[in-house]
């Protein structure tokens, strides 16, 4: 069992973090050791374990590489994951290796002009392009790969600091083979979807034994979306307590 999660988050509106903090209380108790990594005003968000703050570029991409980047490893997995989740089960991660990526299961072409032109998505796909999704890695050890990956993301076209540069660095990095790594499974680990799921549907995906859910789509109300999904776990797990008491 990784012994803690890590994520990303500033600014003073912590509602989308709070509901991942909710669910790994909830799923996971209050043994494993939640991680806030953020900047110097940030409110702590409740729940969490420990809250490390850093001076951070006020670039979103470069940014939250620092901030993983200022996390000392440990010899158990740490989980890093988009904030914008729901853990549906506690964490379980087993691997021979100490890097372990989330490969990009769909694909569809890029639009190179959004949010601003990016010559180098011209004709490309996102496989193409960004080959591994940042919103689940699990790292332990002494190679804390993010410093390379910061590196790589500060020597790109500064529109990367923007947006898209730490996909892009970390396709670098895979494909300059700057270290060794397993896979996760996204369908497992980084269950994307775009509206809360129904009790039903809930309880399928946790019977499918899928760890987290994210919440990506240019229309998706991420916050009614956590809040959703966030109660109706509350209610499935109130329903399995009572059937156990039975």
């Amino acid at each position: 069992m990784a012994n803690r999660i890590a994520f990303f988050w500033v600014g003073d509106n912590i509602s989308t973090p709070e509901y991942l903090v909710k669910s790994i209380r909830l799923t996971s108790g209050e043994e494993i050791e939640v991680i806030q990594l953020t900047d110097p005003t940030t409110p702590a968000v409740p729940g969490v374990s420990s809250v490390i703050r850093s001076l951070l570029s006020a670039h979103i991409m470069v940014a939250r590489l620092q901030a993983y980047s200022q996390l000392r490893l440990t010899d158990d997995f740490t989980f890093f994951c988009d904030a914008d989740s729901i853990f549906i089960n506690a964490l379980r991660i087993e691997s021979s290796h100490d890097v372990l990526l989330s490969p990009r299961i769909e694909t569809h072409k890029i639009n190179p002009h959004y949010p601003e032109h990016y010559p180098e998505f011209e004709g490309k796909t996102t496989m193409e392009v960004m080959p591994f999704l940042f919103g689940a890695i699990a790292v332990r050890g002494e190679n804390n790969i993010f410093n390379g990956l910061l590196r790589k993301c500060l020597k790109l076209p500064p529109r990367f600091h923007r947006w898209y540069g730490d996909q892009v660095a970390l396709a670098k990095a895979v494909g300059a083979g700057n270290f060794k790594y397993g896979h996760l499974d996204s369908s497992i680990y980084l269950k994307i979807i775009t509206n809360a799921p129904s009790i039903i549907e809930l309880k399928q995906l946790v019977g499918d034994a899928v760890q987290m859910v994210t919440f990506k789509g240019p229309s998706v109300n991420k916050v009614s979306n956590l809040a959703h999904t966030f109660e109706a776990l509350k209610a499935l797990h109130a329903s399995d307590m009572l059937n156990r008491m039975k």
